[in-house]
């Protein structure tokens, strides 16, 4: 059994979407003898690294994380080498339908670009590409289980205040691509890295494990993903 982390490590001064909460992990306690306990804390949003986007994240009255089966968290499925798609690029429910049975209800879809080699640099803030509506439409109505990208969102950056990045997309399209999928049943997975690893190590086949922390009232929270082929 091989198993592949998916996950980004949270750490301090990480890059988080433009606009959420960041990261900060401090000690308050550090065992220095036999005896002593370290002890730390956190404080974060529930979208920082590597994260699971729960319906209630854009469905009104949608389910949060713990009203969420565990066995929704666990999928076989694939991943899609899009890696000819530039950055800033939609992908396309056409670009979706050169995979045929590999997008098909209740397989896990995981989408990899290269973009997550761009992590720890400025474009990695807006910049990735992005599944256009009609890529919800088709993985929506595919009836898949998840679906997983290595940027920061799985519809297109559409800006924030206070921000110079360039937007890519109305505010509309975001908003229809997370609803499309969120209430259709699919789970999204955002912010995964290693997806090549994947490919040449497990001919892009895997069981596909992204459970997230069980918040009550979570509209979303980080998750460690995993591959195991």
């Amino acid at each position: 059994m091989k198993v592949i982390d998916l996950s980004r490590e949270l750490r301090n001064g990480m890059q988080v979407f433009p606009g959420d909460p960041p990261y900060r992990h401090e000690y308050v306690k550090f065992a220095r003898k036999y005896g002593e306990v370290t002890l730390s804390k956190i404080e974060m949003g529930a979208h920082n690294g590597t994260h699971v986007d729960a319906p209630a994240h854009f469905v009104p009255d949608g389910d949060t994380l713990e009203r969420i089966s565990a066995d929704r968290f666990v999928a076989h499925g694939s991943v899609l080498d899009l890696s000819w798609k530039r950055p800033g690029e939609a992908i396309s429910a056409g670009d979706l339908g050169k995979f045929g049975d590999k997008i098909a209800r209740g397989r896990a879809v995981m989408i990899y670009t290269g973009f997550s080699s761009r992590y720890g640099t400025e474009e990695f803030f807006y910049n990735w590409p992005y599944l256009d509506r009609s890529a919800a439409d088709y993985l929506a109505g595919a009836g898949v289980a998840a679906v997983g990208v290595e940027g920061m969102s799985v519809a297109g950056y559409a800006g924030a205040e206070g921000y110079p990045y360039p937007p890519r997309v109305p505010r509309d399209d975001v908003v229809y691509v997370h609803y499309r999928l969120l209430s259709s049943g699919v789970i999204i997975i955002e912010n995964l890295t290693n997806l090549d690893a994947v490919l040449r190590e497990c001919g892009g086949e895997a069981l596909f494990v992204f459970a997230p922390i069980k918040i009550g009232g979570g509209e979303g929270g980080p998750a460690r993903a995993l591959a195991i082929c």
